[in-house]
């Protein structure tokens, strides 16, 4: 089983898909990192002082139009016994004091963010390496020395998504690095701790195991459908079209859904429109639940399946 899968992964990292979409992420995350690093800068006393000062006239003229009526605030708002000028000072509020330094704690956030679009596109690679193989008709050559087609399937699915995850973490680990030279140049690493790490390398590898998930899903969609865009267009249309018109027609089905546990299982925290709550070990098992029988379908079929 190892041969067969050293095989299949040289096999997919040898596809020019592969290496034309490792080589965009990489240019991509460094004209961001490139880009941050020139608009990040940190703030002297001077800079600081003159910024509070025009932060605090805004909010003075912010404050003036509103006690001269100019928001048209209805005097039936206004809470007995208090001015128009009273009232005003209660809603209007300073706005924060804008910095402009990059605190590597954003990281998080931002990694957080990234890792939707990075599943979404490792579905789409997993998808690719299936569809591929059908659209070149190498599984007949392929069954030819490997004639067990359940071990076969097997590798190809375990290929896909350990390496979806190993890439899913490679990616994050690289966004880190571009973003941390605007953190300590022109920045602040403050709050960066074990604490903040543990946290952090949790969430992702959370991530990452959605992502490996993802990959064989939509390894097995174009292994049943013997076609790329098909398992492409079902897994996406499933999530972007689907899953939200489901979720408003039965919003009771909202805890079975797959890209709402997807999130549930990333994040850790509830959901807001969640119907029902689901613990995060409950929405992984659903998740894995989801995997393993999309694989054992189209393990069924494939096995009874004639590929010639």
């Amino acid at each position: 089983m190892s041969a067969l899968l050293l095989v299949e992964f040289r096999r997919l990292l040898a596809r020019r898909i592969v290496r034309f979409v490792g080589a965009m992420a990489l240019l991509g995350l460094l004209i961001a990192g490139l880009v941050l690093f020139v608009r990040s800068h940190r703030l002297d006393a001077p800079s600081t002082a003159r910024l509070r000062t025009k932060v605090e006239t805004a909010y003075q003229l912010e404050l003036a139009r509103c006690s001269a009526g100019d928001f048209g605030i209805p005097p039936s708002d206004i809470p007995p016994g208090e001015t128009l000028e009273q009232f005003c000072q209660a809603i209007v509020q300073p706005p924060p004091l804008p910095d402009p330094a990059f605190h590597l704690t954003q990281y998080r956030a931002v990694a957080q963010g990234l890792s939707g679009l990075l599943v979404a596109l490792l579905v789409v690679l997993g998808a690719t390496s299936a569809g591929a193989e059908w659209h070149a008709g190498t599984v007949t050559t392929q069954l030819t020395w490997e004639p067990r087609r359940a071990r076969l399937f097997g590798a190809k699915v375990i290929v896909a998504a350990v390496f979806a995850f190993v890439a899913f973490l490679a990616v994050e680990a690289l966004l880190f690095g571009v973003l941390t030279p605007a953190a300590v140049f022109r920045g602040t690493t403050s709050g960066i701790d074990a604490r903040w790490f543990e946290g952090t390398v949790v969430i992702l590898l959370r991530a990452g195991a959605v992502a490996a998930m993802g990959a064989a899903i939509g390894h097995a969609l174009a292994w049943l459908a013997r076609n790329t865009a098909v398992a492409v267009g079902a897994a996406l249309g499933y999530a972007a079209v689907v899953e939200p018109l489901l979720r408003a027609a039965r919003p009771k089905w909202e805890p079975w859904f797959l890209v709402s546990n997807a999130v549930r299982f990333i994040t850790a925290h509830p959901l807001d429109f969640a119907t029902r709550a689901r613990s995060t070990t409950g929405a992984g098992v659903l998740l894995a639940a989801y995997t393993l029988g999309a694989v054992i379908v189209t393990l069924a079929v494939f096995r009874r399946r004639d590929v010639t």
